[in-house]
């Protein structure tokens, strides 16, 4: 083999050269390429973590109320039974405020996921301070009653007021439909 000329030096090193920087514009796309890759993982991953994260952070946040649902059961009680003790309710306590019952309805029972519910709307009038009595007589947490409505007008008597709210009741159903009358927990 014949030596190179000087000219035929400087292609060889010019193509040698070439070729290097061409493999090396190849090897740091792939590795931008990569490392791009890595840093979506690594982001996908953080998501991941701050996901189970938050999860656990709420089951932790959701503890106390587990726990207060252990200490007050829902009581089990027939549709029927849990309309006609929430309208006793809901008169016997108007009555003690010194309220009168201008009308009053039984909602239908509606069936949820972990339990059924009654409700009553009710319009009331009387002084202003009964209807508090009332309420809070009525909002009872332990008996799974609570206020869903509640809207106050001034009444054509001036020192009281018409009020029309709905309570409603929370409970397990009993009947020939449901063999247990404790669901399982949620």
């Amino acid at each position: 083999m014949r030596p190179l000329a000087t000219n035929e030096k400087r292609l060889f090193l010019l193509l040698c050269g070439a070729v290097f920087i061409a493999l090396n514009m190849l090897g740091l796309r792939s590795f931008v390429q990569a490392r791009t890759g890595l840093r979506n993982a690594v982001i996908k991953a953080k998501a991941e973590f701050s996901a189970d994260r938050e999860l656990l952070d709420l089951g932790v946040a959701l503890r106390p109320g587990h726990d207060w649902i252990e200490k007050h059961p829902m009581p089990s009680l027939q549709a029927d039974e849990a309309s006609a003790g929430l309208l006793k309710l809901e008169r016997d306590e108007a009555e003690k405020a010194g309220l009168k019952v201008l009308e009053e309805n039984l909602l239908p029972a509606e069936e949820g996921n972990f339990g059924s519910s009654v409700s009553v709307a009710a319009k009331l009038s009387g002084p202003f301070p009964g209807v508090v009595r009332m309420l809070f007589a009525l909002q009872t947490p332990t008996e799974w009653i609570s206020v869903e409505k509640l809207a106050l007008r001034s009444d054509s008597e001036p020192p009281n007021v018409v009020a029309e709210l709905e309570l409603k009741r929370y409970f397990h159903s009993i009947g020939p439909e449901s063999k247990s009358p404790h669901p399982a927990a949620p």
